[in-house]
């Protein structure tokens, strides 16, 4: 099935997949959950500091974290960064958000160093036409690809050897306008497996979709905000549950397939 999403401002242009350390695009900004949600309530315990898989699957891994961190974790991560990180980090307005963004990069950077053998400061990045990230050339191991991604105060960055990988999570909270959301932006067969839903299944039936179509505009190097076309059957996808009360999906493309994307 190919999947057109040709979306709107205030919707869909809210994901960029290279802003890699920004909320989850839906995850700020709203209220508590009216009700729990049991697929939601596996218990991932969290501690401050630590990096927790979540997912592993036939060399595709997933790690969470927290990024609400104790001042003198928060340094050591502080001391990986390069100036750029650095700067980034200024630009923060919000102390909670500054200290978060250190977190993240921190402990992204602690992961690739772990794969690649070196220092966390000596981890080098460059960056895709909208911003997604890539290990530079000069690292070892270059076909490492990972994704990043943050909601709230959990983070969680995919691994994958050769295979793009794109990973996407949110915390699952009322969205009023989830069904506008998704007749702009999910694919005919995806759209309408979603009205088919009854009332009660929604908010979680949007959440695995959308989490999905992140996942993958990630892995591609494309915002959603871009007009785009791919063949969904390409595309292995993985649920994972980074923390009660969130929802995760990360994405690969199988060896042996070729990507079937087109950008208008």
């Amino acid at each position: 099935m190919t999947s057109d999403c040709r979306p709107e401002p205030d919707f869909c242009q809210a994901s960029v997949a290279g802003r890699d350390d920004r909320d989850g695009a839906l995850g700020a900004g709203r209220g508590t959950a009216s009700r729990s949600l049991s697929s939601f309530d596996e218990t991932v315990e969290l501690r401050s500091g630590r990096i927790v898989p979540v997912l592993e699957n036939d060399g595709l891994e997933v790690l969470a974290f927290s990024l609400d961190a104790e001042p003198d974790i928060i340094g050591v991560m502080d001391v990986g960064l390069n100036e750029e990180e650095r700067r980034r980090a200024e630009r923060v307005r919000l102390e909670r958000d500054r200290r978060r963004f250190v977190v993240g990069r921190g402990q992204l950077r602690r992961v690739l160093a772990s794969k690649l053998g070196i220092s966390p400061s000596d981890v080098e990045l460059e960056y895709g036409p909208l911003g997604k990230p890539y290990l530079s050339h000069r690292m070892p191991a270059r076909d490492l690809r990972f994704s990043f991604s943050r909601s709230g105060d959990v983070a969680v960055v995919a691994l994958s050897t050769r295979q793009e990988v794109g990973v996407d999570i949110e915390a699952v909270l009322p969205v009023p306008e989830a069904d506008e959301i998704a007749a702009l932006c999910f694919s005919a067969s995806e759209g309408g497996s979603y009205a088919a839903l009854d009332a009660e299944d929604r908010l979680e039936g949007f959440f695995r979709r959308w989490t999905q179509l992140e996942a993958i505009s990630k892995a591609l190097g494309c915002g959603l905000g871009q007009s785009l076309s791919w063949n969904e059957r390409d595309w292995v996808v993985r649920r994972f549950i980074p923390r009660s009360g969130y929802i995760g999906s990360v994405v690969v493309i199988p060896n042996g397939h070729s990507r079937d994307v087109t950008t208008h």
